[in-house]
């Protein structure tokens, strides 16, 4: 079974609060989660990341040097 990879948004700060799989594309406000979280499709998107027009932008991680 292939599951399919969504960002939990908080809409009050648009901010990806968790990464969930389900086993089929969920959109908009999915059963079981608060009215205030929203689901959407990413392969990509990473908590702490940011949710505007339909876009997650992620944090830049800052390189870590090899020593």
């Amino acid at each position: 079974m292939n599951l399919i990879r969504h960002c939990i948004i908080d809409t009050n700060t648009n901010i990806v609060v968790n990464i969930i799989e389900y086993e089929s594309v969920q959109t908009g406000t999915t059963l079981g989660l608060e009215s205030n979280l929203l689901c959407v499709e990413s392969s990509d998107g990473q908590i702490g990341g940011t949710y505007e027009n339909g876009v997650i932008t992620n944090l830049i991680q800052p390189e870590i040097p090899l020593l």
